[in-house]
């Protein structure tokens, strides 16, 4: 079956090869960043793109297409994308690079992309390029906050926009301002609010969940002479009360703060004419407990964490030739307290270093090159190496609840105590694109990918009386190393498109997370959670396409499969989505739009469950279809509206990456939200 859809749609991704069309006109491009709209590379922008209510970063990025989402309650959806998650994904916020402050990922990076603070969304699917950073296997998740622009005799840029979804009765308003101070300096603002209750799954059944969100951005911009360019920002995003189904905690606080700058000069620079340099500093401090947001009895239980980054960018390019550095430093600490509720913070109380002290540092250099081979074709070479250290400075702090230290953890399980690491790590692009004409272009790439294991899967101590709720990183755990080839293509005619990839990505030192099973290397069989490395393999396809029915009827299509294994072991890889299908069917006029899209998935049969498994898949999930009828009007500027029903049908239905159902017993893992209205209202002035 494996052989047969991969043959399947290797013909669907080089289908257009084989297809044309008299008299073909060239549709207009879609650019970003001087590169084309693929199947491969998707850029949204969040106001002209954004139709559906959206929680947050996270919950936007599902409706991607080749992106799926993990779900524990209405806030933090945790984005996959073939097969891969969490740090195998770079996820930068307008250059700043994220990572949550919960051990648990309540707070996974994504839901601090703001959709009202930034104007793109870019995703990279895969590895297609060495400057986005160490690791990024799975693919880069970018935003971008581009300079105001300014209509003759219009000093001042102001948005106001708002909505309400029924389900959850979730509600945002948020105001953007840009003033033009003169000499192409600037100011750009934006201040948000956003709020829910619980909704419920298609049965009526309350799904714990809600949330209360506010933060916003300050950026202002100095042409410092005709050829550079300075940008200083300040951040913050602040969620507090989050309600969570899918875990044993709720989340009173979590806010992040970030401040960033970037220079951009053009001139001589001997084989260069541009330099850029960026630099910014994050944190976000998280608190999560069992007791404060949910009734309890006895004893509650509370985790407060802090994560910070700083880092920077540095690099010089020309038209084809850019070679830089990069700078990625992170801090992340977690203490877990078990005592009283009522003093809870009280000493004696301490009950695991969950991230013992841990600092992360990371320091890369890259060149990227691309060569014009002929008209038609190009070439893109690109090399990367990263420098890893990795030190802790708790790991020899007893707790006083359970008297053990992470050390001690990790002689239990592994037979070996922390010892501070560092890596050298290379890898590289190679990639060939070709425009068979004016229409039809398709590519080919190599690349080898190293990505380390992150603060929780080195260095997790979260130890626990009970030995199947222990979890502990493994402090001697190699890097990944991906191996990855992929083939893809696109067409465009006028009135249809199509466009496809297949990709193969043999893993080396894959980081599994696995129960505790006495395998080689784990000295325990206590079904703890603990981490180990494996052989893997990961492959699938992605075709999207669209075509004109008739003046302003528009068709459009997109299919996923990712088919995921574990060669050490020879059972599925867990947390892998089955076959994934959108369609949308859109009418336009100049003055309004409506539309009906399908949102389906297949059963996944593939699931790591059994005698023998690493307990994150918790079972098959079933296949379902949902529906969606929406519509815009912008007859009545400077409004306009956009309107319509999710899950029209009120489908009960669970994503098969959903976290599995910690406050409700009857139910195997979260289900999504129901039957819901939506309105939003956008205005500019």
């Amino acid at each position: 079956m494996k052989q047969q859809l991969l043959l399947g749609a290797a013909l669907c991704a080089f289908l257009p090869l084989s297809v044309h069309a008299g008299d073909p006109v060239k549709l207009p491009e879609v650019l970003a960043e001087d590169q084309i709209e693929t199947p491969q590379r998707i850029i949204l922008n969040f106001e002209e793109d954004s139709t559906f209510p959206a929680a947050d970063g996270g919950d936007y990025l599902q409706s991607v297409p080749g992106v799926s989402g993990s779900r524990m309650g209405s806030h933090g959806i945790d984005p996959f994308i073939r097969g891969q998650k969490q740090t195998q994904l770079n996820i930068v916020d307008d250059g700043v690079f994220v990572q949550g402050g919960c051990p648990n990922r309540m707070d996974p990076p994504a839901s601090f992309l703001s959709i009202d603070g930034n104007d793109e969304l870019i995703v990279e699917k895969g590895y297609t390029s060495v400057q986005h950073g160490s690791g990024g296997s799975g693919g880069t998740v970018k935003t971008k906050r581009n300079a105001p622009t300014f209509t003759e005799g219009k000093s001042a840029n102001i948005n106001i926009s708002g909505g309400i979804d029924s389900n959850g009765n979730t509600r945002d308003v948020a105001i953007k301002g840009s003033f033009d101070l003169g000499d192409g300096h600037y100011v750009r603002a934006n201040i948000e609010k956003s709020a829910a209750n619980t909704y419920e799954d298609g049965n009526g059944k309350k799904v714990r969940s809600g949330f209360d969100q506010h933060g916003g951005r300050l950026d202002v911009g100095v042409q410092a002479t005709a050829d550079t360019k300075i940008t200083f920002g300040a951040q913050l995003d602040d969620t507090s009360d989050a309600l969570y189904a899918g875990a044993g905690m709720d989340a009173p606080e979590a806010k992040m703060m970030a401040l960033r700058s970037s220079l951009t000069h053009k001139g001589d620079l001997g084989l260069f004419n541009q330099i850029n340099a960026s630099a910014y500093i994050s944190q976000v401090d998280h608190t999560m407990d069992n007791f404060s947001l949910r009734s309890r009895a006895g004893m509650g239980m509370l985790t407060d964490s802090e994560t910070q980054i700083y880092g920077g960018t540095v690099s010089l390019e020309n038209n084809d030739l850019v070679v830089g550095a990069d700078l990625k430093v992170s801090y992340q600490d977690a203490l877990r307290y078990m005592g009283a509720q009522t003093n809870i913070y009280a000493s004696g109380n301490e009950h695991a270093y969950m991230w013992p002290g841990m600092t992360t540092d990371q320091i890369g250099l890259f060149g990227e090159k691309t060569y014009q081979v002929t008209s038609a074709s190009k070439v893109k070479v690109g090399l990367r190496y990263d420098y890893v250290g990795v030190d802790a400075g708790k790991v020899n702090t007893v707790s006083a609840r359970t008297g053990r230290t992470a050390n001690q953890l990790y002689q239990m399980y592994y037979g070996k105590q922390w010892d501070d690491q560092s890596e050298h790590n290379i890898g590289g692009l190679l990639r060939y694109d070709h425009e068979l004409d004016q229409n039809i272009a398709f590519y080919g790439s190599l690349s080898r990918v190293v990505r380390t294991a992150d603060a929780t899967e080195r260095g997790m101590a979260g130890d626990h009386a009970t030995a199947a709720s222990r979890w502990i990183g493994n402090p001697d755990i190699d890097p990944e190393q991906h191996h990855q080839i992929e083939l893809g293509t696109s067409a465009t005619y006028d009135g249809w498109n199509v466009g496809g990839s297949v990709y193969y990505n043999k893993v080396s030192d894959y980081i599994l997370r696995d129960n505790a099973t006495g395998q080689d290397g784990i000295l325990l069989a206590d079904n703890a959670d603990i981490y180990r490395n494996v052989d893997a393999t990961l492959m699938g396809f992605e075709l999207s396409g669209g075509i004109d029915l008739m003046e302003g009827l528009n068709l459009a299509l997109n299919v996923a499969y990712t088919y995921g294994e574990n060669d050490e072991d020879n059972r599925p890889l867990a947390q892998i989505a089955p076959l994934e299908v959108g369609a949308a069917l859109e009418y336009s006029t100049a003055d309004w739009m409506s539309g009906l899209r399908m949102r389906a998935a297949a059963k996944q049969n593939r699931a790591d469950i059994g005698t023998v498994t690493s307990g994150q898949d918790i079972e098959k999930t079933g296949g379902y279809a949902v529906f969606d009828v929406y519509g815009k009007i912008w007859a009545f500027q400077p409004f306009n509206l956009a309107l319509g029903v999710t899950n029209v049908l009120d489908k009960t239905y669970s994503n098969h990456l959903n976290r599995s159902s910690s406050f409700d017993n009857t139910v195997a893992k979260v289900n999504e939200p129901g039957r819901s209205f939506f309105l939003r209202i956008n205005a500019d002035f």
